[in-house]
């Protein structure tokens, strides 16, 4: 297997910006890569070392696809974004992206860099940390409009919940010490 190439934060950045990401789309990414930091930092403390560049690349650009997908009328930002990101030359940012809305998997693994994104990513609702608990009344007042939506939500729920549990159980701080860890400050784009 080739090196892989990871974007910088700069090139997160800038990549944001040649997909006319709006900026609250910007801010939310922001503050994911706050939530995955901590996450990462409290892991790698913990001898469980992720690859927090990767995982600050994917934190970033997890939304990329969003806005293409709004201004197409197109389902499925998180495959849009891998797609991006596949024809950037960031492939393993885009197979990390491709997994924010739905795990491809999750028995078993290890925690790796995609189950920290998909995790951070559902505790924050636009730029604002929030309780598992708020971000899913959050996403079924938003989302829940067929039975299908109902059903695919509240399997996400209770993955996102037993996620949380695998990942909290690695480290010496809870989920509701996430804001006391946090820094809650935008990532410098340059």
């Amino acid at each position: 297997m080739g090196r892989v190439t990871i974007p910088t934060a700069k090139d997160c950045f800038e990549l944001l910006a040649k997909y006319n990401t709006p900026e609250h789309i910007i801010l939310h990414s922001q503050r994911v890569w706050e939530v995955g930091r901590v996450l990462g930092e409290g892991l790698a403390k913990r001898n469980y070392p992720l690859d927090m560049a990767l995982l600050q690349a994917s934190c970033l650009l997890h939304d990329i696809g969003k806005y293409p997908c709004i201004l197409d009328r197109s389902r499925y930002h998180d495959i849009r974004g891998e797609q991006i990101l596949q024809q950037e030359g960031f492939p393993e940012v885009g197979r990390i992206v491709a997994q924010h809305v739905v795990l491809r998997s999750n028995n078993g693994d290890p925690i790796k860099e995609e189950h920290v994104l998909f995790y951070a990513d559902k505790r924050v609702v636009h730029d604002e940390l929030v309780s598992l608990e708020d971000r899913f009344i959050y996403l079924f007042e938003t989302y829940a409009k067929t039975p299908q939506a109902v059903d695919m939500l509240t399997i996400m729920k209770n993955e996102t919940v037993q996620l949380e549990k695998e990942i909290f159980l690695l480290l010496d701080f809870g989920p509701n010490d996430l804001p006391d860890l946090m820094h809650l400050k935008n990532v410098p784009r340059q």
